[in-house]
């Protein structure tokens, strides 16, 4: 009864909202891409050669979720070439970072469907999966029903249910309680994560602490002629003191334009660069028109070097480059911190050892943050003492040092949950998947 009453609501809020969402498929490409996958049709090309093979299939959400994952992907795959493995996005940038750094990896690439009964069902009798992997919080009724009855094991990796997403499930517990119970296996990032999970309805026997998966994320290790052409074309000289500031949102800006503009006016002797770097591609010619309002030059990393030469600030506007541009700061601050997002990956940085500054909204990165805070290896920040903050860390050489040293060990100390999370999955494939079954013809689900 109470599944049947969430998809009416379902298709209540769908038909509300449509005017919304078709003013935006008029105005944004991002809201057109993948529409029919989202509605569970699919070209026949996209499982073509996956004939009576098992199928795994993976969601990451987006941009993080995506990048997270692939080296547990990049592990499966050589453990399990027999498989086919589906991955799924929901987000359009989410989809391009798995099809620039999954390419090898993945056999069909599909936005993930909406969670309405019938093209949950559509989906899932075109796809067969064997076994669905979340990364991290998605949590569809619809998805999650359906699976179950179809004995299709979901499994939970990097797991984490937030403090505030407790509360909020524990309030509809009479409909979450059936949800959580679905859950195959949860692979919790901690043990508070395990524990509201667990009181939430899944199964305690099949709950663990297997740790976070992104702590074993490898930085990309450009080598010295592509680091270099990077340098020229974002305008970064050898004597710089860089400030990237990554996966930036909309508030944010301004105060870090605020406080280099302070910073610039005090350091006119030595040179300092901006690098900006938003977290949603849509907002870059907003980014770089609010630069110009500043009066700080700008250039823009897709316009190639002769746009770059002394500006003072470069808004990196590709897509899958940051990592390295973290590589080439002096001091990094993760973005949708100073704003209450809830942060994004604070170890990007912490792996090229780099001294990390963050805001105080960091739900989504609580554990990163805490642990970088409690060795040494990140400041914490407001829009009040980030000026300070950067002027103490960017004249005292000796204390950046000491916590991009600081921020290496965290990551270095915390690598496993991969191969951990994998032992779970191949217990449960050992269990689950044996034998093999004939896969729906081209005509029957697809177009």
């Amino acid at each position: 009864m109470t599944h049947a009453l969430y998809d009416i609501l379902l298709h209540l809020s769908l038909v509300t909202l449509l005017p919304y969402f078709l003013v935006k498929m008029i105005s944004s490409g991002k809201y057109r891409r993948g529409l029919a996958e989202r509605l569970g049709f699919f070209r026949s090309a996209k499982f073509e050669g996956f004939g009576g093979s098992r199928v795994v299939w993976f969601h990451a959400v987006s941009v993080g979720e995506a990048r997270a994952v692939m080296p547990m992907l990049r592990v499966f795959r050589e453990r399990h070439p027999e498989v086919k493995i589906v991955f799924s996005t929901v987000t359009a940038t989410g989809n391009d970072i798995a099809k620039k750094e999954g390419a090898l990896l993945i056999d069909a690439l599909i936005y993930f469907p909406l969670d309405l009964s019938w093209v949950v069902k559509r989906t899932v009798r075109r796809i067969r999966p064997d076994m669905l992997i979340i990364v991290e919080k998605e949590l569809w009724p619809n998805v999650m029903r359906v699976l179950k009855n179809a004995s299709v094991p979901v499994v939970f990796v990097n797991g984490t249910v937030s403090e505030r997403s407790f509360l909020r499930y524990n309030r509809f517990s009479f409909f979450f309680r059936e949800v959580f119970s679905g859950i195959g296996f949860f692979c919790g990032r901690t043990k508070e994560d395990a524990q509201r999970a667990v009181a939430l309805g899944t199964n305690p026997a099949a709950t663990v602490v297997t740790g976070n998966i992104k702590f074993d994320m490898r930085p990309p290790t450009p080598g010295a002629g592509e680091l270099e052409a990077l340098r020229t074309v974002m305008g970064i000289e050898p004597a710089d003191m860089v400030i990237v500031a990554g996966s930036t949102h909309a508030g944010e800006e301004k105060i870090l334009l605020d406080a280099f503009k302070r910073l610039k006016g005090e350091w006119s002797v030595t040179p300092l660069k901006l690098v900006l770097a938003p977290r949603h591609p849509e907002r870059f010619n907003e980014v770089e028109t609010l630069v110009r309002a500043s009066g700080l030059t700008c250039s823009r990393r897709s316009k190639g070097a002769a746009d770059s030469p002394r500006r003072d600030v470069a808004i990196l506007d590709t897509i899958g480059e940051l990592g390295i541009v973290y590589s080439l700061s002096t001091v990094a601050f993760v973005g949708g911190t100073l704003v209450p997002v809830g942060g994004h990956n604070l170890l990007e940085p912490a792996f090229f050892g780099k001294p990390v500054l963050h805001g105080p909204y960091t739900k989504n990165c609580l554990q990163m943050a805490e642990l970088l805070e409690r060795h040494g290896a990140s400041m914490r920040v407001g829009e009040k003492d980030l000026f300070d903050c950067l002027g103490k860390l960017l004249r005292d050489s000796g204390l950046m040092e000491k916590m991009g040293i600081a921020a290496k060990g965290v990551v270095d100390s915390n690598r496993g949950a991969t191969e951990r999370t994998l032992a779970v999955i191949d217990g449960i494939m050992k269990k689950t998947m044996r034998g093999k079954k004939p896969r729906p013809s081209a005509g029957e689900a697809g177009w």
